[in-house]
């Protein structure tokens, strides 16, 4: 069974919450009229969560901590301690969870940016050398 980033990092404890931060959703007092999610532009439910994670790029050795601040079942909206360059496809580790992510980036403002994300990696089942080197790095990091 697919296990979801939003399976593997939300707090089933804590219920969906549209937290009204969606910064595409913009009001009338920045000179755009209100509108909600279109058809296609978020096809699961968001959960708020702050969770620690890393960004990491095994092609140049970057490695970013950052934070999850909500999880879909298909993405993440991560915020960085500070605006920087970032490749457009990174592997996107869930500290806690043990689990990476390849992600993409989808939007992008100063600090925080949108990522689709693929399968999950089990961390503790790495079997290539991709996977056995994100280990260390989240090994190292946790």
């Amino acid at each position: 069974m697919r296990e979801t980033i939003a399976e593997a990092l939300s707090d089933e404890t804590q219920p969906f919450v549209d937290d009204g931060s969606d910064d595409r959703r913009r009001g009338f007092s920045d000179g755009f009229p209100a509108r909600g999610p279109s058809p296609g532009r978020r096809a699961s439910r968001r959960w708020r969560v702050l969770l620690s994670a890393l960004i990491v790029d095994p092609n140049s050795d970057l490695v970013i901590p950052c934070r999850a601040e909500n999880v879909s079942d298909n993405g993440a909206r991560i915020k960085l301690d500070e605006a920087q360059l970032l490749p457009s496809s990174f592997w996107l580790i869930a500290v806690t969870a043990g689990l990476a992510y390849r992600a993409r980036t989808i939007w992008r403002q100063q600090d925080r940016l949108g990522v689709e994300v693929g399968e999950p990696v089990h961390l503790e089942e790495a079997t290539s050398i991709a996977e056995r080197r994100l280990h260390k790095i989240w090994t190292i990091r946790r």
